[in-house]
């Protein structure tokens, strides 16, 4: 269940829970409407989940709507999310087509325009703006990277982001072809301390959760914890650890869950569990499972997030406020969660990742201090608390043009 603001107090001090609460004080009533394209699966909905409640909870009027559609639409969306970060895509006039009549479809049945504030998430629902008369700020907010994107895919997309009002992006990386457009406002994501994947468990939880699947503590816990995603590079991890593997008595843990609007998982999955038998000491678990991700995250002794295109990866600043040394690649949002050297390390290689793990498996006291600077680190930057104070002052800033 999410939390009042009020339980924050032993996370962030009174003062600044105070504070929020007066930032919030003149959008009492305001309505507001965030919508997506799937209730699990990523990081998006679980910022949403916890987001918006607290918005709630300071007298915002917030709900949370999710794009229904079938696998063809998905299907579509998917290649252009891997477009946007990078991908080649021949776009065709049928892929338009069916994005469009979906996004037709859903503006039609859901009646956006009531609210006094709306902001659309990611590109699968971003051209229903298309489709109302709009009387209140809408923002677009992306939470991919888009520091390289495919040019036919963002031309087709840019007539949509054009209708809305103000973009959030998660870097300055991704403003190049955001601010030919539009104004934007950088807002980092964030994790939710109190959350069950967050919370403080305690050692026969977290001993009990791995014993059931099959994962012993009689050595160290390499582990990866991800959505079966190309560009999160469960393969490229695989080979890491098989480096590693040569060198240190070690296991691997993947762990990861198929979002409902990814039709690519189920493929990735299979092809990691095919090149994983051929190992030994590696373990693919597949299930959506926010308690088991914190056991797993808090009995690693390294945590893995090798991502090759990354928007921001929350599963970074998870480990981190668990005190965890992590080793992640060198794509997107990670470099600012991880300053390197000092609180973990980024990676361009699967040789690079290998030897970070190394290193770190074997000096198990300069891990621990590393694991210091990274929780010290998202509590400033990356809590859920922060992320609704800059939510509060970007609505503050659009309501009053």
């Amino acid at each position: 269940m999410p939390h009042s603001l009020r339980e924050y107090t032993k996370v962030i001090g009174k003062r600044k829970v105070k504070e929020l609460k007066e930032e919030a004080k003149e959008l009492n009533g305001l309505t507001l409407a965030h919508v997506n394209s799937t209730l699990y699966g990523g990081g998006v909905a679980e910022i949403l989940a916890s987001l918006t409640y607290l918005m709630n909870d300071v007298g915002i009027e917030a709900e949370w709507r999710v794009l229904r559609a079938d696998n063809e639409f998905f299907n579509v969306t998917k290649s252009f999310h891997n477009a946007l970060q990078g991908q080649r895509l021949k776009l065709s006039n049928k892929a338009k087509k069916i994005y469009l009549r979906t996004n037709k479809e859903f503006a039609k049945t859901t009646r956006l325009e009531r609210y006094n504030f709306v902001v659309i998430h990611d590109p699968q629902p971003l051209a229903c703006i298309k489709f109302y008369r709009r009387f209140s700020p809408w923002v677009w907010r992306c939470h991919i990277d888009l520091s390289k994107p495919n040019a036919s895919v963002f031309n087709f997309l840019k007539q949509f982001i054009a209708f809305y009002d103000h973009v959030v992006i998660s870097n300055e990386k991704f403003a190049k072809n955001i601010k030919r457009i539009k104004p934007y406002t950088i807002i980092y994501p964030s994790i939710d301390p109190l959350s069950p994947k967050n919370m403080p468990l305690k050692k026969k939880e977290i001993e009990s959760m791995l014993n059931a699947r099959g994962i012993a503590l009689d050595k160290p816990i390499v582990s990866q914890i991800s959505r079966f995603d190309p560009w999160k590079d469960p393969i490229g991890v695989l080979r890491a650890f098989k480096l590693v593997r040569k060198r240190f008595d070690c296991q691997l843990v993947l762990l990861g869950n198929l979002a409902s609007d990814d039709p690519e998982g189920e493929l990735l999955y299979k092809k990691v569990l095919k090149e994983s038998a051929k190992m030994q000491d590696v373990h693919i678990i597949l299930e959506h499972n926010d308690l088991l991700v914190n056991a797993l995250q808090r009995a690693s002794a390294v945590v893995v997030q090798k991502s090759i295109r990354e928007g921001f990866g929350l599963t970074v600043s998870e480990a981190l406020w668990k005190g965890k040394a992590v080793v992640a690649g060198n794509a997107g949002g990670i470099p600012l969660q991880i300053i390197n050297g000092k609180n973990g390390f980024l990676v361009n290689s699967v040789e690079e990742c290998a030897a970070k793990i190394l290193f770190l498996l074997k000096n198990p006291e300069k891990a621990k201090l590393i694991g210091k600077y990274g929780k010290a680190h998202v509590k400033k930057n990356f809590l859920i608390t922060r992320h609704l104070l800059d939510y509060i002052r970007l609505i503050k800033k659009l309501i009053s043009r």
